[in-house]
């Protein structure tokens, strides 16, 4: 992933992503809706997103994060504030899952 620098941002101090977990999903709607940045209070549907991207992104979401998500997860929590304020309530993804051939 690009890390967006929120720097010279256009949005409102209030609306720049302000944790590390927000930065992540908001570096992912980026890539995935295709927008030079995201807001943390910014609807990921509102922002021209559907259910096919929102399979994309919570795909990507899940390896970035380190997280189990399930699909809906972005219908459920759909800006990035409250989908970073759901994430402890999903658990973790074990780092080394890795198929093994008998």
């Amino acid at each position: 992933m690009n890390e967006i620098s929120y720097a010279q941002s256009s949005l409102a101090e209030e609306d720049v992503p302000g944790t590390a977990t927000e930065r992540v999903i908001a570096e992912v709607w980026t890539e995935v809706l295709n927008l030079d940045e995201v807001g943390r209070h910014d609807n990921f549907f509102d922002l021209g997103g559907h259910s096919v991207l929102a399979t994309q992104a919570v795909a990507r979401l899940c390896v970035a994060l380190g997280r189990h998500l399930p699909e809906r997860a972005l219908f459920d929590w759909p800006t990035v504030a409250t989908l970073a304020s759901a994430l402890p309530g999903y658990p973790v993804a074990e780092q080394d899952a890795r198929i093994t051939r008998r």
